[in-house]
């Protein structure tokens, strides 16, 4: 019997003209990265599951590829670069601190196929680990921000987040801290969603009308970067964890500079 050469869907075959050039940007991409003294690191392909279970929310469980082997383990194929990095980390303790990582490899996601998604490519990571300095956060933006401009993108945007500032938001919305997880999952659908959608996700969430509009005002907050934190200052000027984040990203914003 005849079988069909064919790919599975959303994976992609790169001949010998399109591995040149991705070959040539990550080139770019490591040398720049070793430049700011980052290392190599390379994680398997496949985890135990216990170590990507519950690391990704709800749909990143859902989206991660997951199967029995041979000896009736339960593993999965990296959902990420982050969670591996994770346990490398609680695994080899005895790595010095700071420590300034890369990776470069392929991860998988079980997502519908669309243009511009694959459930196979690639991630560029770079992390620093064992230090609370800001410094270090302005590092790794001044790494991506060199990567492009090496790459010759003219226009590009570079977001900023804050844990903390997060943890402001919820804090600051009344909604309760045993919501926070929810409310992160919801707003991180913002992109792909909107306003109007991450408003429903809240309600079907549990989280009460009152609370979910704090939310959705802080998030209609546009403007400059310097707008932007003087209008969350305000709102959040009841909420330590809120307040310190607000330090630590105009901290990161003079660095930047």
């Amino acid at each position: 019997m005849k079988v069909q050469p064919r790919l599975y869907k959303g994976t992609r075959d790169f001949l010998p003209e399109q591995m040149i050039k991705r070959n040539y940007v990550i080139s770019i991409i490591r040398e720049i990265f070793e430049k700011y003294g980052f290392e190599p690191l390379e994680t398997p392909t496949i985890e135990m599951w216990d170590t990507l279970s519950g690391k990704y929310g709800e749909e990143g469980d859902r989206l991660t590829y997951r199967f029995t082997d041979r000896g009736d383990r339960e593993v999965g194929l990296r959902y990420d670069l982050t969670v591996p990095f994770s346990r490398v980390m609680g695994m080899y303790p005895s790595l010095p601190k700071p420590f300034k990582r890369y990776q470069i490899q392929p991860v998988w996601r079980a997502d519908k196929p669309q243009k511009g998604r694959f459930r196979e490519f690639y991630q560029c990571d770079v992390d620093v680990v064992g230090s609370k300095s800001i410094i270090a956060d302005a590092e790794v933006v001044a790494v991506i921000a060199e990567v492009l401009r090496t790459l010759e993108f003219k226009k590009f945007t570079i977001r900023v987040n804050s844990r903390k500032v997060l943890a402001g938001i919820v804090e600051a919305s009344g909604a309760g801290a045993n919501k926070e997880m929810d409310i992160y999952r919801s707003i991180d659908k913002l992109d792909k969603i909107g306003l109007d959608g991450v408003s429903k996700e809240l309600q079907n969430r549990g989280v009460n009308e009152s609370a979910a509009n704090i939310i959705l005002d802080l998030l209609k907050v546009d403007g400059k970067n310097e707008e932007r934190l003087a209008k969350a200052t305000e709102a959040l000027k009841d909420s330590d964890s809120g307040m310190e984040g607000i330090r630590e990203v105009t901290e990161l914003f003079t660095y930047l500079e």
